[in-house]
């Protein structure tokens, strides 16, 4: 298949998104499918309408991305980038109107980019609407099936998300990574056999050294980790918090926040020098390989997640975590089997399970195991590849006789991977 993939930032910049949309589509090449990229970015920056428009890249760039995959990172010359002014200026005021019509500049810019001969357009979303709007109007055009997979959070709902939401609704095949997200589409009104389920796999290096992570940065007791993008709903500062209530039993214990920071993020740390908390920015692969091999607890606290592929590269290495019962993360932890699942929002609860997992080791490396040996049966790469593949060939084989409605794809899988 020819596949033209449409996300607003790509590879090399950072992020769940981009690291796992990234090892998709190797898999993907391998199987002998041809793919695309059309991307806005390819640095982390998060100014998803102005940097999209009026302050978009000057230069388009093309490059490849090793044998995978053939990326185009759409840039505009001055006038180009004044004509989107007047949406982009009115966007929160008439979003639809002013969506639609930087949509038709993009449809333009990815056809003389990357011709129009597609079998499936695949829309991954991260950040504003006009390029999956694109990608959609491009599908229509040349009677190719439009797959999107939103990554949906509960609060994306209501006025200001009502063209994604129309987005969700017209499109030939929705991608979602847990059962509890499939719900969600189906009370927006995304009728169920359009939905397909799977999750998302490791992002390892070929072997890693916990030893090696401990002796650069001195950490002799037990290790708590913290790994994602460092925005206030991933709940970096309640474990922040946590750690002078685990402290009281646990002295020697070290907390370590890895990923991307933020202004705010930045600001709390700027103001604290005890040596037990160990602050880093965006990673290399093998750091952050290193780093999961030397915790002992590994701990994403997120109120707001698609999936969290964090807990797999967790579990890989036999390694229990600690999540917020939120219906993402239910989906994922089997609480008290190979993790634990703790109140949203609550330091206290957040506290409570880093002291119980603490307190008690063999229960700690049972959760480990099990972990492990879910990656193995229901997170490996290969599956989650051929269940996409499993999508595409669904919405192919609905295209002929296409009245105008949106096809239909009997596909389905299961949240935890049972495809």
């Amino acid at each position: 298949m020819r596949i033209l993939w449409l996300m607003t930032r790509y590879w090399p910049a950072v992020g769940g998104a981009e690291t796992h949309s990234r090892r998709i589509i190797q898999e993907l090449a391998a199987r002998g499918h041809e793919i695309s990229v059309v991307t806005h970015w390819n640095e982390n920056r998060t100014d998803w309408l102005r940097g999209t428009t009026v302050a978009a890249p000057s230069v388009t760039r093309v490059y490849a991305d090793g044998a995978a995959a053939r990326v185009t990172r759409l840039g505009y010359g001055a006038w180009r980038r004044l004509r989107t002014a007047f949406p982009a200026a009115t966007y929160y005021l008439r979003t639809r109107g002013a969506a639609d019509t930087l949509a038709r500049m993009l449809e333009e810019d990815i056809a003389r980019a990357c011709g129009t001969d597609w079998d499936i357009v695949h829309g991954v979303r991260i950040g504003r609407e006009p390029l999956y709007l694109a990608g959609r109007n491009l599908a229509r055009r040349q009677g190719a099936p439009f797959v999107f997979t939103p990554l949906h959070h509960p609060r994306w709902e209501g006025r200001r998300y009502r063209v994604y939401l129309d987005l969700y609704r017209d499109a030939d095949a929705l991608v979602a990574l847990t059962e509890s997200e499939a719900r969600q589409y189906e009370a927006l009104g995304v009728a169920r056999e359009r939905i397909g389920v799977h999750g998302i796999g490791p992002i390892l290096p070929p072997s890693a050294s916990g030893e090696r992570f401990r002796a650069a940065h001195a950490i002799r007791g037990p290790l708590i980790l913290f790994l994602g993008q460092k925005y206030p709903y991933k709940g970096w500062e309640r474990l922040l918090n946590a750690a002078p209530r685990v402290w009281r039993e646990w002295p020697d214990a070290t907390f370590a926040f890895l990923g991307p920071r933020t202004a705010a993020s930045r600001r709390v740390f700027a103001g604290i020098h005890d040596p037990r908390i160990v602050e880093l920015d965006t990673v290399d692969l093998q750091t952050k390989g290193d780093a999961l091999a030397a915790c002992d607890i590994f701990c994403l606290p997120s109120e707001q997640e698609s999936f969290g592929g964090v807990y797999t590269e967790a579990w890989a290495y036999a390694k229990p975590v600690i999540g917020c019962a939120i219906p993402a993360a239910r989906d994922v932890i089997t609480d008290g089997v190979d993790g634990l699942l703790v109140a949203p929002g609550s330091v206290d609860a957040l506290a409570a399970g880093l002291r119980e997992s603490l307190e008690v080791p063999e229960r700690r490396a049972a959760m480990g195991r099990a972990g492990q040996e879910k990656v193995e049966r229901l997170y490996s790469w290969p599956r989650i590849a051929g269940a996409l593949e499993g999508v595409y060939q669904q919405a192919l084989a609905c295209q002929p006789g296409r009245t105008g409605r949106v096809a239909s794809v009997a596909w389905r899988g299961d949240a935890r991977g049972s495809l």
